[in-house]
């Protein structure tokens, strides 16, 4: 499925749990869609001589000074509703995590902690799970308390191991039965996503199904609860069972045995290739390949990415869908190190900066 053909879709999908959004405090789209092969092309400008940059010892980008470091993130993570509107890309890993760690706590936004979340996976920082563990006492007293410790177990579900994981499912249920938990049922179903094989939905199904008449009987008097109780509805017959459909074709795709074959189905669902192709699977995956990249798959993962390029390239796509897929791989292969062709570095030159891939932290 192209990302085109899965936009229309989903956008279908999503349209009727828009009028949620204010009740969970999350308004606003999610900043780093995939959808970029229904963009026009644009001119891509030159890149900005950045006063103070250097070159990461990581992936040997551009990286700003940490002045302008901690002003990107916060007109980011900070200023929701005039600031940044995509996360920052071309900072030192060492900055990002001493922001957050001064920066971050319980006086900020629930959405402010939705777009660390972002960032630290941006960035791969499983190094700043115990500060978000410190924030997680089981002290809520209302939705943005709420709102806020949903956002921190999902952090510590996506980048934690194992054992983290354990934890942030446990604290996951503790929310899911806080008495006032109805006001975020939106974002506890949309938190599904950030677990594997250790997520169950059973005691997130039963709150549902059990508040659902309760709900559904104020709302004969009250039009808004009424209203409520509809969208709870739906969330437990439509938007739950999607995500956990999604989270069992994940674990079949983690226990597929030969590493290659792994690498070549994360690879084809990062590059919109794939049936099981979105934007939650799309992150998911590039996860997943750092991941494998930093156990030694390294080499494998340019291998099967530039296979994979040349098959897009016999694939018969529109010429705008063909670029935005070989732009991605393209700035895949650098991303882990590889040296590019003079096929790829022509790409990466001519490519739209205002697609946004994840595997990709360039200055633009």
């Amino acid at each position: 499925m192209t990302e085109r053909n899965y936009t229309s879709a989903f956008a279908a999908t999503l349209a009727f749990f828009a009028i949620l959004l204010p009740l969970t405090g999350c308004s606003g789209s999610t900043v780093h869609s995939q959808d970029n092969a229904n963009r026009s092309r644009q001119p891509a400008k030159a890149t900005p001589d950045v006063k103070g940059k250097k070159m990461s010892a990581e992936l040997k980008y551009p990286t700003v000074d940490k002045i302008t470091a901690f002003r990107q993130l916060d007109s980011y993570i900070f200023d929701i509703h005039y600031g940044r509107k995509s996360e920052p890309k071309n900072l030192d890993p060492v900055h990002v995590e001493e922001f957050i760690r001064e920066k971050v706590d319980r006086t900020k936004e629930p959405q402010s902690f939705e777009r660390t979340r972002n960032v630290v996976d941006i960035y791969d920082l499983a190094t700043v799970v115990d500060h978000f563990t410190k924030l997680l006492v089981r002290d809520e007293k209302d939705e943005r308390g709420i709102l806020q410790s949903i956002q921190s177990v999902r952090l510590l579900a996506e980048q934690g191991d194992g054992n983290m994981q354990k934890k942030a499912f446990d604290y996951y249920e503790y929310l899911v039965k806080h008495p006032v938990s109805e006001t975020a049922y939106e974002a506890l179903v949309e938190a599904a996503s950030s677990f594997s094989t250790s997520y169950s939905p059973a005691t997130l199904l039963d709150t549902l199904k059990r508040q659902y008449p309760k709900l559904k009987e104020k709302g004969k008097t009250d039009y808004y609860i009424d209203g409520v109780a509809e969208q709870v509805f739906s969330l437990m017959n439509g938007r739950l069972p999607q995500l956990v459909d999604q989270i069992n074709a994940r674990n079949s795709i983690l226990n597929i045995a030969k590493p290659e074959d792994r690498i070549a189905k994360l690879t084809a669902i990062y590059l919109s290739q794939d049936d099981l192709t979105s934007p939650e699977l799309e992150r998911w995956s590039a996860r997943q390949l750092r991941r494998l990249s930093r156990e030694g798959q390294t080499e494998t993962i340019i291998a099967v990415i530039r296979k994979a390029a040349t098959a897009i390239k016999a694939g018969g796509f529109k010429e705008e869908e063909e670029e935005s897929f070989l732009l991605r791989a393209a700035r895949a292969v650098r991303f882990f190190g590889g040296e590019l062709s003079a096929d790829e570095k022509a790409l990466v030159a001519a490519g739209s900066e205002y697609q946004v891939d994840y595997l990709d932290r360039d200055l633009f």
